[in-house]
């Protein structure tokens, strides 16, 4: 029963972009076959909720919600920037 009683050490809401994001975003950057109009969509709705993500928990007073809030912010911009490179080449 301890292990209920401490779920929101595991599932904390600033952690649901480390676990829904930036998986889908790798495996979309990783993908062998040529993107399809779904994918691209999907890689700018990643980017929109990482800089939603990001820009929530930078405006709040604890360090380790704006640490996760500057990492979300960093790793949108990097994930764009892959996104665009692997889309145009």
């Amino acid at each position: 029963m301890s292990l209920f009683q401490n779920w929101d050490r595991f599932f904390s809401p600033l952690y649901i972009p480390s676990y829904t994001a930036w998986p889908a975003a790798c495996w979309l950057l990783f993908k062998p076959t040529e993107w399809e109009n779904v994918e691209i969509v999907l890689l700018i709705l990643i980017t929109l909720f990482l800089i939603f993500a990001g820009t929530v928990e930078t405006n709040s007073d604890e360090k380790k919600h704006r640490l996760f809030g500057y990492l979300y912010l960093s790793s949108s911009l990097l994930i764009s920037i892959a996104g665009l490179c692997y889309w145009l080449v």
